[in-house]
């Protein structure tokens, strides 16, 4: 028997407090308190609109609250799903087989790839709304997935060059971004032209010629301002669209260096901070250096997930996975499989701002 119809025949509870049907209630919008003014006057009572809005408010967080209590008794142990880029599948695959099983996931949304998405590949603001209402989590992915960690020279960039060689040229994704080449003796500025590869390796195209002579041995990366600048707008647009973000997933997983920094100062959590398990161990957490395993076929097998549910419902830690919906090594199936597997062991699926709740570590 496939193990979706086993659980099925046993009902969703007969797992445990972790199974418990996950059923947040729905938050209020800024876009829906407009609407509601018309009908939520006064009662005759003499109470005003906002008080009754208010209540309405609190009411909503203590179902919340009860409703985490809930899924969390009984339970071996938290389990946070994240996934990456904000794709239309997000919402017409991963959403869907959530909804299945009544819990929730996480999305590390780049707005600015939804905001300027023509073809329908990515989320549209109304989708992602409409997840969260259901009591799914936002994190910030930057605004248009731009790498912020540094990234080492290959070879050295010579004064008067208008190309720097790189391990990965993630740097050359969007012309006229700004860049800091830099070792241990010197720094240069330069704008981004464009990128490729040759028989030397990737490379970095640039506006103008370097000022400066860079050592092999050093790095490339934005200017703080800059990626200052990138986490903040992309906090704003999400807020903007009355979204609540509660952390933040690495692009290409480049987490080296001063962005490092900058993030711990913007964020309660990240998701992916270094390569690793997926567990992170509750005795002393620091919630900005999680690590988390990722889920889809050709980075983990079924035998490989099992033993991390079975890790995840022994140890006292919290666990992490995450993976792209618009991979096609993330199908129906690997979803149905993860979540089932989860609940078999009695793992309560919460999302990063419930487990950061339950912690006390926000």
């Amino acid at each position: 028997m496939r193990r979706r119809n086993l659980l099925a025949v046993l009902g969703v509870t007969a797992a445990g407090g972790a199974a418990t049907a996950y059923g947040v209630s729905q938050r209020d919008s800024d876009e829906n308190s407009g609407a509601d003014d018309d009908q939520n006057g006064s009662d005759g009572n003499g109470d005003d609109e906002s008080g009754s809005e208010e209540s309405s408010d609190e009411s909503a967080d203590d179902e919340q609250a009860d409703d985490l209590e809930e899924r969390l008794e009984g339970s071996e142990g938290m389990l946070v799903f994240t996934y990456d880029d904000s794709p239309i599948e997000d919402y017409t695959l991963t959403y869907q087989v959530h909804k299945e099983y009544d819990v929730p996931g996480c999305v590390a949304a780049c707005p600015g790839w939804m905001q300027d998405d023509g073809g329908g590949e990515y989320l549209s603001p109304d989708q992602l709304r409409e997840m969260y209402d259901d009591g799914w989590g936002v994190m910030s992915h930057t605004y248009y997935h731009r790498a912020l960690g540094e990234i080492e020279l290959t070879e050295t960039a010579q004064e008067g060059d208008d190309r720097i060689y790189v391990e990965a040229n993630r740097h050359a994704d969007i012309e006229e971004d700004p860049l800091v080449i830099f070792d241990d003796e010197n720094r240069a500025t330069a704008t981004v032209a464009g990128g490729g590869s040759d028989s030397t390796g990737e490379y970095v195209e640039l506006a103008e010629p370097l000022e400066e002579t860079i050592d092999a041995s050093g790095h490339v990366r934005y200017p703080e301002e800059f990626m200052q600048d990138i986490l903040d707008d992309t906090d704003a647009q999400l807020e903007e669209w009355g979204l609540t973000v509660v952390g933040f997933v690495y692009t290409y997983t480049r987490y080296h260096g001063l962005i490092e920094d900058l993030v711990r100062d913007h964020y309660d959590a990240v998701a992916n901070h270094r390569f690793g398990g997926g567990h992170n161990e509750i005795d002393g957490l620091d919630p900005t250096t999680m690590q988390r395993m990722y889920i889809e076929t050709d980075r983990a097998t079924e035998e490989e997930i099992e033993e991390f549910m079975q890790t995840a419902a022994e140890d006292d830690v919290l666990s992490v996975v995450g993976g792209h919906s618009h991979f096609e090594t993330i199908t129906e199936e690997r979803l149905q499989y993860t979540i089932e597997t989860a609940l078999e062991h009695d793992l309560a699926i919460v999302t990063m701002e419930e487990a950061l709740d339950e912690l006390e570590l926000r």
